[in-house]
């Protein structure tokens, strides 16, 4: 299995979170033609958001050059 680096992670969880930022904004929208696929869709980066969020706190340390989970996604808003 390949090692995944911290540095990749923090760009990953950052790219699915601004998705699902995306994503959400659709589902409010008037104009939106298939809330259902977009629903989905949703779940789906739900799930990897998830997953994305394990592997980083299973590998991040305290003292690293990395935040803390929560100040990573944080930040995004």
């Amino acid at each position: 299995m390949v090692e995944i680096q911290l540095a990749t992670l923090v760009v990953s969880i950052q790219a699915v979170e601004k998705q699902i930022e995306y994503f959400e904004g659709l589902l409010t929208s008037e104009t939106v033609k298939d809330k259902a696929n977009i629903q989905e869709l949703l779940l789906t980066f739900d799930q990897a958001s998830e997953n994305l969020k394990e592997i980083y706190m299973s590998r991040w340390s305290e003292g690293s050059n990395f935040p803390k989970y929560e100040l990573l996604v944080r930040d995004l808003s």
